[in-house]
């Protein structure tokens, strides 16, 4: 008789036990979202060796550790090119001789989806990049011109390109335009550096123009002179801007004059977006003590650790590793990466969703990816032609465990909701299989 209560006493307690697992383990699945991983792949503008053509490559950004997928001398062009993207669409623009851009889908990276000119009134509108305020608005930044253009970059003919113009004119130095060549957007501003430049191409003092992004007006710093109200820079020639939102700083890399009659007036200097104050973040030294040579390249990861370029010579550069942080900072040189010819840092930030640093190595025709964390190479990809530029296209959700992924494929995410921690997907497999066994068990126990 016992025998026969405790028969059916499990049977009981399984016929509770099972639904409840089920019931668990269906809640778990339903506040758990299939996500699709974040798949992020690399453009590449690249220039032959003597400079009679251009093309460009796409490589994945994963998996860490290699080796990735690349491609190579796609939809070749002139050599004189630049790249800018947004999503999953990129966009090459041909500059001196051609002034256009071309839209591509990194879905199919040799396809052009249209190609419109840059050219208004003027000739040879030198375009240098494109600043995004959305998949809608863009900054188109021509050098050649004393306007900038507002782009929709999402318009199916060339007629709804256009959209407005911003005019510079008031930076231009003895009737040449001002060359704007880099932008950032932070705090509902774009930021935009003019590098000013004389007729024998002797650099003058630099500026950032501010314009309000939702009127696209221009913003008195209160820091200019006469019609400039932008901010001059301590820096010459500048090249690369970045904001990063962790402290609120914009920083921004001057090149200085290294050829002709040289002058030591590169580094990087910091930016506060709402003040518009200036400090300098890391100087070159002066024609005495130049210890980097010239700073032509710029990367800042976090607030304590940035990368630049130092430039002896043509084909000698060296990438350091510094803290922006310091009141006296000091670049380290990180090994495989000295006296080379170093290119593309000052027209863009290379770091992609690992956090990895992406540096175009001309002397090898290879873009060099860095682990930032202990500073060594991932993997060396080769690009045929010489890299001069790198952005990155994206398509998915955002991964919630982008470290836990390397391939970008979908995968069943951490479940989290209200009252529920995240869960990783693994536990779910574990309840998932405790609810066959919990069955199995129940089938057992029947007979």
């Amino acid at each position: 008789m016992k025998e026969k209560c405790d028969f059916f006493n499990k049977r009981r307690i399984l016929s509770y036990l099972t639904p409840v697992f089920l019931s668990i383990t269906v809640l778990l699945w339903g506040v758990a979202p299939v996500h699709c991983a974040v798949t992020q792949t690399a453009v590449v503008a690249t220039v032959a060796p003597d400079w009679s053509s251009g093309a460009h490559s796409v490589i994945s950004v994963d998996p860490v550790g290699g080796p990735r997928t690349f491609e190579n001398d796609l939809d070749p062009t002139i050599s004189d090119i630049t790249v800018s993207s947004y999503s999953n669409f990129f966009f090459i623009l041909e500059r001196t001789g051609r002034n256009n851009v071309t839209k591509f889908d990194i879905n199919a990276p040799e396809d052009v989806i249209w190609q419109w000119s840059t050219e208004g009134e003027e000739i040879n509108s030198n375009p240098h990049e494109l600043v995004f305020v959305n998949a809608e608005k863009a900054y188109l930044l021509r050098y050649g011109s004393n306007l900038a253009w507002i782009v929709n970059p999402s318009a199916t003919v060339e007629a709804d390109f256009k959209i407005g113009e911003l005019d510079l004119s008031a930076y231009g130095f003895e009737g040449n335009a001002p060359g704007m060549h880099s932008g950032v957007i932070a705090d509902g501003k774009l930021f935009i550096t003019l590098q000013r430049f004389d007729a024998t191409w002797t650099p003058q003092t630099a500026y950032v123009a501010v314009f309000d992004v939702s009127t696209n007006t221009e913003i008195d710093t209160g820091k200019g002179l006469g019609d400039m109200l932008g901010i001059p820079l301590p820096i010459k020639d500048p090249g690369a801007i970045q904001y990063i939102t962790e402290n609120t700083t914009i920083y921004a890399q001057g090149s200085g004059h290294f050829f002709g009659t040289l002058e030591y007036s590169s580094g990087i200097a910091a930016i506060n977006p709402s003040t518009y104050d200036v400090s300098m973040v890391l100087d070159d030294g002066d024609e005495e003590d130049h210890p980097y040579g010239f700073i032509v390249g710029m990367a800042i990861l976090s607030p304590t650790k940035g990368y630049f370029v130092g430039y002896a010579d043509w084909g000698d550069n060296t990438l350091y590793t510094f803290d922006p942080s310091d009141p006296s900072p000091i670049g380290a040189a990180i090994q495989g990466f000295e006296n080379i010819m170093i290119a593309g840092m000052e027209s863009g930030v290379y770091f992609d969703r690992n956090n990895f640093l992406w540096v175009c190595n001309q002397t090898d025709a290879t873009v060099d990816i860095l682990n930032t964390i202990d500073d060594t190479i991932d993997e060396s990809v080769d690009t045929d032609l010489n890299p001069s530029k790198v952005v990155f296209c994206e398509e998915g959700s955002p991964d919630p465990s982008p470290s836990d992924d390397g391939g970008g494929g979908c995968f069943i995410g951490a479940a989290e909701g209200p009252g529920f921690p995240a869960i990783p997907g693994f536990i779910l497999l574990f309840l998932t299989l405790a609810l066959c066994l919990g069955v199995w068990a129940w089938r057992v126990v029947r007979r």
